[in-house]
């Protein structure tokens, strides 16, 4: 069985294959309509269309409640996680005797384990993680070629629970063509196919005491992953599949690639321009850390509810990368202040409650894989630059900051948008663009905001409503008044 593979965000074969080939998608009519989709998940008014723009300089530094919609919560102190080697070769009494010590210094509670096929992972092993209260969730990535027989799989499936297993991910990607044998990606209905095979598994994992976790798709993907799962829970309503979709959990790669961790924040009522396969300019989609606004979304349209959430792979930005960007360490520090953090007042940027844990990328790999530069160990348990400085955060080492010049530092001190807000609400005008004084007075009217030119008087109000639209201002205005605490609004209007 092949090992987990990373797959790179922009491969330009399948983005010309996307464009131009009408075999690279199922047929027309396994897929949902976009326009459909777009307007039953994020309906929004258009005048004034109102996007709550994240912070995206650290969102660990801001008060978040959990969502009160997730059916299952999560306790914030245990949702991080890991994913183990992407083999299935490190399974000995030696491998537990290594990394359990690893493991419980770097304060994970939950660990990502690829599952044989054809074989349980050792009982020793599985009992030793959850016996040190490492929650093991088991990938089971069954090709999609051929049949399974139920009857091994029950077996093993009662033997992971047995032994301390809980959670279970059954088959991986399936939205991905090079998941499908032959000419099966270009037969008709895509979807109901895969869960001819998702289902049965499932129900055996339930039946054995395991939740059944809905594989994740890759984020975009050859069919487009919120398509696909929009379709799959449609199905699942329509075939009556209510037990199974009360006791599952989705699973959702949050890849961050090269963009900030809040891209995409919000979902699609927050980004309602944004259409699968096409993202356009100025828009955000799904794909990066805040995924799972977007299946959350999905799930409340389709089912009324959210379902739980594991996140994984999280962190990875790129395939075959001989260097990581440099701050991987870091955003993977800033995800955890994100999961961590006690909920507040402002819903902005919150991770919801029904997220479960966070299982970032890669514990550790073979020296000669094309993997080991995301490795944050050794193979002899030593730390690499992201495993030590996660170690760093965990204990509460002292973080090296960097100096700045001394005319940098005067001249952030006395940025008047570090002013404290004062404000409730500010109608920010751009210089020379005049616009229609009537529909300005029925705004003010409307919100009793404060209006003006002021950028000042902009950043000290909680909320900022931008005249004209976002592309009327300069990107770093915006950027300042995010990183001031500004909640961004738009109003779309005229020149007159």
């Amino acid at each position: 069985m092949q090992a987990l593979h990373i797959p790179a965000y922009y491969d330009p074969d399948l983005a010309e294959t996307q464009d131009s080939s009408a075999q690279t998608f199922p047929e027309k009519e396994d897929m949902p309509e976009v326009r459909d989709e777009q307007a039953s998940i994020g309906e929004t008014s258009l005048q004034p269309l109102v996007v709550e723009l994240p912070k995206e300089e650290d969102p660990a530094d801001e008060d978040a409640p959990a969502d009160s919609l997730a059916p299952i919560q999560a306790e914030q102190s245990k949702r991080l996680g890991i994913h183990y080697f992407a083999d299935q070769e490190h399974y000995s009494q030696a491998d537990l005797d290594l990394w359990l010590p690893v493991l419980k210094e770097l304060g994970v509670n939950w660990i990502v384990l690829q599952a044989p096929v054809d074989r349980a992972v050792p009982q020793e092993f599985v009992e030793g993680l959850a016996a040190a209260e490492l929650q093991p969730i088991l990938h089971l990535n069954a090709p999609l070629a051929g049949e399974q027989r139920m009857e091994d799989f029950a077996a093993m499936f009662r033997a992971y629970a047995s032994w301390g297993g809980r959670h279970i991910i059954l088959f991986d990607r399936p939205n991905l063509r090079a998941q499908w044998p032959g000419q099966a990606w270009t037969q008709r209905d895509l979807v109901d196919r895969f869960l001819a095979k998702y289902v049965p598994l499932a129900h055996a994992a339930l039946e054995a005491g395991l939740t059944p976790v809905f594989p994740a798709l890759e984020p975009g993907g050859d069919y487009w992953d919120t398509a696909f799962l929009r379709s799959a829970l449609e199905s699942l309503v329509a075939k009556g599949e209510g037990l199974l979709l009360e006791s599952m959990a989705l699973g959702a790669y949050a890849w961050t690639e090269d963009r900030p961790m809040t891209w995409g924040a919000g979902g699609p009522e927050s980004w309602p321009a944004t259409m699968p396969y096409f993202t356009p300019e100025g828009s955000q989609d799904q794909r990066g850390f805040r995924i799972f606004d977007w299946y959350n979304a999905i799930a409340r349209t389709v089912l009324g509810n959210e379902l739980p959430i594991l996140i994984l792979a999280a962190g990875v930005q790129r395939e075959n990368t001989k260097q990581l960007d440099a701050n991987v360490g870091t955003r993977a520090v800033k995800m955890a202040e994100t999961l961590l953090r006690p909920a507040g007042a402002d819903k902005n940027n919150a991770v919801p409650a029904n997220v479960l844990a966070c299982n970032f990328w890669l514990l550790s790999a073979d020296p000669q894989s094309m993997l080991a530069n995301t490795a944050w160990f050794a193979l002899n348990g030593k730390a690499t630059k992201v495993g030590r400085e996660w170690q760093d955060w965990h204990q509460g080492a002292p973080k090296a900051k960097s100096v700045k010049p001394t005319g940098e530092v005067a001249a952030e001190a006395a940025s008047p948008l570090d002013a404290p807000q004062a404000l409730s609400h500010y109608l920010l005008l751009p210089n020379g663009v005049e616009y229609p004084v009537d529909a300005i007075r029925d705004f003010l009217q409307a919100t009793n905001a404060t209006v003006g030119t002021s950028t000042v008087e902009a950043a000290r109000a909680a909320r900022v409503t931008l005249a004209g639209g976002m592309e009327a201002f300069a990107d770093d205005l915006i950027r300042k008044l995010i990183q001031a605490g500004c909640t961004l609004n738009y109003l779309a209007l005229d020149a007159a």
